[in-house]
């Protein structure tokens, strides 16, 4: 019996060591082994609906990509800045001044005379409205269709 107690023991301290002990990766495969031998192998993940830039393998030909695209904004904010400042330095003239004052009296009076007949159709479907609602009023009252 006494011999059956140590190799019990041997056998009791020898499991807890390989349990506290990690099991070692298969290699090649980034850990990506469940250790289930009816569980697939893991893949990376695709992503399928990728832009070209990002799906390229090399880095050199994504960093040229985001430098064309850098120089193709900067090209339009350049441009972008040249006419405004085109606009900024524009000359006004006694000339066109005059032109401009002329310009904004015809706006102005055509902006009146629309604003007038808009102003005026209101008021013609308004009291085609108050009249319906009148004649409906006098039918219900006189208990008559008209």
């Amino acid at each position: 019996m006494t011999e059956a107690g140590p190799s019990t023991a041997s056998t009791s301290t020898a499991t807890p060591s390989t349990a506290t002990e990690p099991r070692p990766l298969a290699k090649g495969t980034s850990g990506r082994v469940s250790g289930k031998w009816w569980k697939e192998e893991k893949k990376p993940f695709k992503r399928s609906h990728l832009p070209p830039v990002l799906k390229s393998k090399s880095w050199e030909k994504q960093k040229e990509a985001t430098n064309k695209e850098k120089a193709i904004r900067q090209l339009i904010k350049e441009q972008k800045e040249e006419r405004e400042q085109a606009d900024k330095a524009f000359v006004v003239t006694k000339e066109h001044l005059v032109m401009n004052r002329r310009k904004q009296a015809i706006v102005e009076r055509r902006k009146t005379k629309e604003e007038k007949e808009r102003l005026e159709r209101m008021r013609e479907k308004m009291s085609a409205k108050k009249l319906e609602r009148l004649k409906k009023k006098l039918g219900r009252t006189k208990k008559i269709n008209h």
